[in-house]
């Protein structure tokens, strides 16, 4: 499940305060972040007493966990960038960090192919 799509499975309160804590996951970029004050009149709210007591909750957990989860796979591209510059040039530890990396990479891909194939084996076109 990705990041978008367990977010459609929050409240729109919810989600807003997600967004208004990670602002690079919002759809439109080109609006500013807002403070405290303007988020809470945005929601119709006076505190933020529910959302830091929804930040203890296990989905907010699991939400944290899928947007790190995305920020990491943007790092692991970086890495790969650089790792393998000074591969090719020949540096043995770097040829060394980047064959784990290759190996990394293709345990994501691989699980990735799995999730995919038990989605495909659940849909059974049986009409009931």
């Amino acid at each position: 499940m990705t990041l978008k799509e367990a977010l459609k499975k929050v409240s729109k309160e919810n989600r807003a305060y997600f967004h208004y804590k990670f602002p690079d996951t919002r759809f439109d970029q080109t609006i500013q972040p807002k403070n405290e004050e303007a988020f809470l009149v945005s929601v119709n709210r006076k505190t933020m007493n529910g959302f830091t007591d929804w930040e203890k909750t296990p989905e907010y957990a699991h939400l944290v966990a899928l947007y790190l989860q995305s920020l990491m796979i943007d790092d692991i591209r970086l890495m790969y960038l650089a790792v393998k510059d000074k591969a090719v040039d020949g540096d043995d530890k770097a040829i060394g960090t980047f064959l784990k990396l290759y190996k990394e990479i293709n345990s994501i891909v691989k699980g990735f192919e799995v999730i995919a194939n038990d989605n495909d084996e659940d849909e059974d076109d049986l009409v009931i």
